[in-house]
């Protein structure tokens, strides 16, 4: 069997892992707000710190990244033996429209499962990409240091990278699909854990913790400023009609000084 397999293996026997009762919710002041970014809404929430510890590291090749697109995590785990460590906690922002991704242009990230997951195929170097996101501001670099490009079945396009000149949107929502990072963990990510071939879940936004996450957490005392209850989240709809506080305005060129008249 090859590694790739050993670990898929070892992934799904992770689903039916007991761990006991979930991790508390986080307090209700901790909340999804809207935001009119350069005027399209999008989502906002209260970052929290990064964790990375790649000195916890023992096989690079049977770690794996788990998302979750209620919390607005991207986590780092390692399969050690019959235990999973948490090696890494990113915040990150998700396409801008929530719900599984089922066409181009529709503003969603594509979930992913345990027995069913993406993979890192490309591992790019994306310093130099640029993107018009229609906001005024033109083409400009958008990437970071590096596209990690996922194989996502039905849909192409899909990657991890970092957030230049959006660092703002992290963590929240507001891309067209990618997940972004803050530029310095998608360089921390890349140099530390990723992977060609690595193993990528994409929870959906109404799932919780997995129970080896629940456990991992506990044994390693990692607390999270984000645990949000999924009956008080926002819907796409709530999005759409919620007073929207103002965020980023595009910045209007100076008027051109009229000539006197005589």
């Amino acid at each position: 069997m090859t590694g790739i397999k050993i670990l898929l293996t070892l992934l799904t026997s992770l689903i039916v892992q007991s761990s006991g009762d979930g991790l508390p919710y986080s307090s209700p002041d901790i909340r999804e707000r809207v935001v009119l970014d350069y005027g399209k809404r999008a989502i906002r929430i209260a970052p929290d710190e990064t964790i990375s510890k790649p000195g916890l590291m023992r096989d690079r090749q049977r770690c794996f990244i788990i998302m979750s697109k209620k919390d607005y995590y991207l986590y780092v785990y390692e399969v050690q033996g019959k235990d999973t460590v948490m090696l890494a906690r990113y915040d990150c922002a998700f396409g801008l429209k929530k719900g599984n991704k089922e066409r181009r242009g529709d503003m969603r990230t594509p979930n992913s499962t345990m027995s069913k997951p993406f993979t890192i195929s490309q591992i790019q170097d994306a310093s130099t990409w640029k993107h018009d996101f229609g906001d005024g501001r033109g083409n400009i670099k958008s990437y970071g240091n590096f596209f990690l490009r996922l194989v996502t079945p039905g849909h192409s396009g899909i990657g991890i990278h970092g957030s230049t000149n959006n660092e703002e949107s992290v963590p929240g929502r507001a891309s067209e699909g990618c997940i972004r990072l803050k530029d310095a963990d998608i360089i921390d990510l890349r140099n530390n854990y990723a992977f060609m071939g690595m193993k990528v879940i994409i929870k959906s936004e109404m799932e919780d913790d997995l129970p080896f996450e629940i456990k991992a957490m506990r044994k390693q005392h990692i607390e999270r400023l984000r645990h949000l209850n999924p009956d008080i989240v926002l819907n796409n709809e709530m999005i759409q009609s919620a007073a929207a506080e103002q965020g980023r305005v595009k910045k209007t060129a100076p008027a051109k000084p009229q000539p006197k008249k005589h």
